[in-house]
C-alpha cells in the first residue's frame, strides 16, 4: 500500500483534518494506525466519555427516569428530559421516557427500544428484541456495549435471561429435569442486535470454568431487581440472579463465572459498577459500607475487599452546606406533568423555591470530589441516625461512590478518605403524592456524555 509507506509526521497531517467519527474509524484499520492516532493525540479527548455529567435515577412508580445533574456548566447542558424523541403514538402526550442502560455516553431506553445519545441528540430505533423460544418461563435485561474510541458509530445490544421467582405451589408445575439443569450452560447462546448489520442474531459463548448453580437457583432470587451491566476494556459484566457475574469476553466468544464475595445472609443488594481501576461491587448494609474490585491478574477472577467502614458517625458528621448541595435534580416528572395533581398549585410555590435555592447554591459553590482537600467529616460524632442508605452509582474515572440518604439527598462518598459530601436535593416533586411504601429507587446509572 502507498499509504503504508507514508512517514509518520505525513500521515499524522493526512489524518488530522478529518471529523472525529472518521478518525475514530481510521484509528481502527490497525494497530500502527491506532498508536499513530493515540501518540499524536489526534482524537479529541473532550469528544470522548471522559467527564461526569450526572446520574439517571428510576423511581418506583415515576413514568419518566429523573436526572441529577453535576456542574458546572457541561453538565447544564445535558438534558433528561429528551424532548428531542418522537412520540411514541399520537397518544404520547408526556413523552415519558425511562433508562434502561448506560455505556460511554450513549442510553438504552425502556419499552422504546430506543439508543439515544443526550449530547449530541443523536437516536437510533431498535427493531422488535426476539422472544425467548423455550417455556422456561424467563425475561430479558437488556445491556448496551458501546466503544467510542473503537468505532464511533457502532452499538451492540446483549439479551440476557433471569428467571422468574416461583412459589412452592407454582414450582410443582415445573419440569424438574429443566430446573435441575445447569445455569449458566456451557454453551451460553444470546440473542444480539449489532448497528453494523441492523439486525438480532444469535451469538454463543463458551464458558471456562463452573456453572453459578441451576436454574432452581436462580428462581430462588427475584429477576426484578437491578442488574447493572458494566463495559470494561473489551468484556461484559453482568450482574445475575444469587449476585453472580458474568465477564463474556466479546474479543474470542468466551465467558467466565464470577461468584460474590462471600457474606452471610440473604437479599443482598449487591452494586456493580466501574470506576477507576476497573469494576467494582458494593453493599450497604446496617449503615456498613463495603466495596470489591475485581483482580483480574492470572485470570483468576478474584474480588478484593477495598474498602470496609461503618459510616453512620460520618455522615452524621458531614459538611451538608446548611442543606443545599452543588447537584441539581432536573425533576423531569414534574416538568413532563405538573398538573395532575390535585393540591398541585399548593406545591407549586415551595418548589419553585427550591429550585432558586439550588440555582443559587450551584452558583456559590463547586463540586468538592473534585478536589481532594475535602472537608474533615470524621470526627465522633454522637447521636442517633435513622436514614437508610442506598448506592446510586460509582464515579467512573475516580474512587468515589455515589449513594442516596432515605431518597432525599444525594452523597458523594470518598473511598480513600471516607469523606463524604451532601451534594444535593434528589426527592422528585411528584414522589410526594406516591404511598411511603411505593417510594424507592428501582435503577440508577451514572452518565459520562460523548460528543461524538
Amino acid at each position: 500500500m502507498v499509504v503504508a509507506a507514508l512517514p509518520d509526521d505525513v500521515l499524522a497531517e493526512v489524518l488530522r483534518p478529518l471529523a472525529p467519527r472518521s478518525l475514530a474509524a481510521c484509528r481502527c484499520v490497525c494497530k500502527p494506525w491506532r498508536d499513530l492516532v493515540d501518540d499524536r493525540r489526534l482524537l479529541r479527548a473532550d469528544l470522548l466519555p471522559r467527564s461526569l455529567a450526572g446520574i439517571f435515577v428510576n423511581f418506583h412508580c415515576l413514568y419518566s427516569s429523573e436526572f441529577f445533574a453535576r456542574p458546572p456548566a457541561a453538565a447544564a447542558a445535558i438534558s433528561g428530559n429528551f424532548d428531542f424523541l418522537p412520540p411514541k403514538d399520537e397518544y404520547d402526550q408526556y413523552r415519558h421516557h425511562q433508562v434502561e442502560g448506560h455505556c460511554n455516553g450513549l442510553l438504552l431506553i425502556r419499552f422504546r427500544d430506543l439508543v439515544v445519545n443526550p449530547a449530541t441528540r443523536w437516536w437510533d430505533r431498535l427493531p422488535p428484541r426476539p422472544l425467548p423460544r423455550d417455556e422456561m418461563d424467563r425475561i430479558d435485561a437488556a445491556y448496551l456495549v458501546f466503544d467510542p474510541a473503537v468505532s464511533p458509530r457502532h452499538y451492540e445490544v446483549f439479551l440476557t435471561p433471569s428467571f422468574r421467582w416461583k412459589s412452592e405451589s407454582e414450582k410443582a408445575e415445573l419440569d424438574p429435569m429443566v430446573e435441575a439443569s445447569e445455569w449458566p450452560p456451557e454453551s451460553y447462546t444470546l440473542p444480539v442486535f449489532s448497528s453494523r448489520t441492523g439486525l438480532w442474531q444469535e451469538r454463543s459463548f463458551s464458558r471456562q470454568g463452573q456453572a453459578a448453580g441451576t436454574i432452581a437457583d436462580m428462581r430462588s432470587d427475584w429477576a426484578s431487581d437491578q442488574r447493572n451491566g458494566v463495559y470494561w476494556r473489551g468484556a461484559l459484566y453482568v450482574h445475575c440472579q444469587t449476585n453472580f457475574v458474568i465477564r463474556i469476553s466479546l474479543n474470542d466468544d468466551k465467558y467466565q463465572v464470577i461468584k460474590p464475595p462471600e457474606y452471610s445472609g440473604r437479599y443482598l443488594n449487591f452494586y456493580l459498577g466501574r470506576s477507576e481501576k476497573g469494576v467494582y461491587l458494593a453493599l450497604s448494609r446496617d449503615n456498613c459500607l463495603k466495596v470489591w474490585i475485581l483482580d483480574e491478574t492470572c485470570s483468576k477472577m478474584k474480588w478484593e475487599l477495598k474498602h470496609d467502614k461503618h459510616i453512620r458517625h460520618i455522615l452524621l458528621g458531614r459538611n451538608n452546606r446548611q442543606g443545599l448541595g452543588p447537584w441539581i435534580l432536573q425533576d423531569i416528572n414534574h416538568q413532563k406533568n405538573p398538573y395532575i395533581y390535585e393540591y398541585d398549585e399548593i406545591i407549586e410555590a415551595p418548589n419553585q423555591k427550591k429550585v432558586e435555592c439550588e440555582q443559587a447554591a450551584l452558583e456559590k459553590f463547586e463540586w468538592i470530589s473534585d478536589d481532594e482537600n475535602v472537608l474533615d467529616n470524621e470526627d465522633i460524632v454522637t447521636g442517633g441516625y435513622h436514614e437508610y442508605i442506598n448506592i446510586i452509582g460509582f464515579h467512573p474515572y475516580k474512587e468515589i461512590i455515589f449513594l442516596d440518604e432515605s431518597l432525599k439527598r444525594g452523597l458523594a462518598y470518598h473511598l480513600s478518605s471516607s469523606k463524604v459530601e451532601d451534594i444535593g436535593n434528589l426527592y422528585p416533586t411528584n414522589l410526594e403524592y406516591e404511598l411511603i411504601n411505593e417510594q424507592f429507587i428501582t435503577a440508577s446509572f451514572p452518565y459520562t456524555p460523548c460528543f461524538m
